[in-house]
């Protein structure tokens, strides 16, 4: 099992998920969310987990976010990209993978906080979300893709106020949710 912390924005997200149903292939794992801390091994236990987590969002407040652009990342995902609430988001990042989560903090791929909506590459079997590794682009299906995300002009506002422990199975099938954090 492991376990992951995101934030799942107060927006209408009827219009997301309609579109990730088409190219997000983990649509039924999870609702759309930013990820904050990315999933870790359930060797750290949910009682450490979650006292690490409190020890650090008790100085932490509410901030808004603006989620608007689109862009695809290294690993040909499609990311609905924060335009306001960037430098809070990273910096709660950093501050999480502090301590004990440390040994976890990938440092070969760059955090960018975002809303994952797609993933286009012509192997969906061989993607592993426990270890990304770039895989063969699927560029025609991307295109259209990008075509649609710029009708469907994303552009949301919210607020951070509360972050959400999900425990996931060791296959990346199901999530629960496990305590939710609120942010003072």
């Amino acid at each position: 099992m492991y376990y992951s912390l995101v934030h799942f924005p107060n927006i209408d997200k009827n219009q997301i998920n309609n579109f990730r149903k088409k190219y997000d292939p983990y649509i039924n794992l999870i609702d759309a969310h930013i990820t904050i801390i990315f999933p870790v091994p359930g060797s750290v236990t949910k009682d450490q987990l979650i006292n690490h987590i409190n020890k650090i969002l008790q100085n932490w407040k509410s901030f808004d976010i603006h989620i608007k652009d689109t862009e695809k990342a290294w690993d040909h995902w499609m990311f609905l990209l924060l335009e306001k609430g960037n430098t809070e988001i990273n910096k709660l990042h950093d501050e999480l993978y502090s301590g004990m989560l440390k040994p976890f903090l990938r440092k070969d791929i760059k955090y960018i906080p975002h809303i994952a909506i797609g993933l286009f590459i012509k192997e969906v079997a061989v993607y592993d979300l426990k270890d990304p590794q770039k895989t063969n682009f699927d560029k025609n299906t991307y295109e259209d893709a990008l075509k649609e995300v710029k009708q469907l002009n994303f552009d949301y506002n919210s607020t951070v106020n509360k972050l959400s422990l999900v425990e996931i199975n060791d296959d990346f099938t199901k999530s629960i949710l496990i305590k939710e954090f609120q942010l003072n």
